[in-house]
């Protein structure tokens, strides 16, 4: 399997190579959440957060504490396809940059212990690695699954597992797998997922498995039991979402927000329309510890 991983991370070189030249111009809003008596949750108080950099690749993010976010980002106004990873303090209104290497990196997430933060490196040979990194910054940074070459995206179970999707090619699918630090070993969960990952309780995973091109399903699965179960459809085109403190789920489907919640109504119900934003279309969502959502749009 390593071996294979390798091969398919060399073919994907030239293709992710490209999609770094030419990435969108995203950029991001931060609301307030409040749950209403119907038990919907609605943003409230927009705070645009991307003004340094409106015509560029604002994107990613990920809350690490009640007041700070993670994101990538590569900048409009200067001469670079490099994407690199900034720290944003919402109390301070600041940013920090937070990697300034001769390779791109994407996609932080925070370890739990929360001592270091992850993201997927693309290495000089193409190769994509999960690196860590310290949040003190004291050294710079490792591989974390030395052998796994062709990482897309990723979330941590536990102390030592996470969820990885792996890159495919026009010839072989995306597949999700598991594997723990100790031996490192892929155990596959499902063939096409999406690219949003996202923690349940009890080392739960939450994920999109895109069965045809037309029905895209939320699912959840238990590494414990090596079972998934299938939670609702997707709306159509959907693949981002986030998990909200009661166990429902938030997802976009263009200018709009849905919300759905597992055992109390069976399908998405519209809880905003945020086109009054000049928002278009919604990709990512991160939820934040003070109930707050970020939303990235074009």
């Amino acid at each position: 399997m390593q071996k294979h991983i390798l091969l398919l991370s060399l073919l994907l070189c030239s293709v992710f190579n490209a999609r770094a030249q030419a990435l969108p111009a995203n950029n991001m809003l931060l609301f307030s959440l409040q749950k209403s008596a119907d038990s919907l949750w609605r943003p409230q108080s927009p705070r645009f957060l991307t003004g340094f950099n409106k015509q560029g690749y604002n994107n990613q993010p990920a809350f690490v504490s009640a007041s700070e976010f993670y994101c990538t980002v590569q900048q409009a106004d200067r001469d670079t396809t490099q994407t690199d990873l900034f720290a944003f303090n919402l109390d301070l209104l600041s940013k920090t940059q937070l990697t300034a290497t001769t390779t791109s990196e994407y996609s932080p997430g925070l370890m739990p212990g929360g001592k270091r933060f992850c993201a997927v490196r693309v290495e000089v040979d193409g190769s994509q690695r999960l690196w860590s990194f310290p949040v003190d910054r004291s050294d710079n940074g490792r591989a974390e699954f030395p052998d796994i070459r062709a990482v897309g995206y990723y979330c941590w179970l536990n102390d030592t597992l996470s969820a990885l999707f792996i890159v495919g090619n026009a010839d072989n699918e995306h597949v999700l797998y598991t594997a723990g630090l100790r031996g490192q070993k892929l155990q596959r969960v499902s063939g096409n997922p999406g690219r949003c990952l996202q923690r349940l309780p009890k080392n739960k995973l939450a994920f999109v498995h895109k069965l045809t091109d037309q029905t895209w399903l939320l699912k959840s699965y238990d590494p414990q039991t090596r079972l998934s179960e299938t939670l609702v459809r997707m709306p159509e085109g959907t693949e981002d979402f986030v998990v909200l403190p009661d166990g429902s789920f938030l997802c976009g489907s263009g200018a709009k927000l849905f919300q759905f919640k597992p055992g109390l109504v069976p399908e998405w119900r519209e809880v905003a329309d945020l086109s009054r934003f000049k928002v278009q279309n919604i990709s990512r969502l991160a939820f934040g510890g003070r109930q707050q959502l970020l939303v990235v749009f074009r």
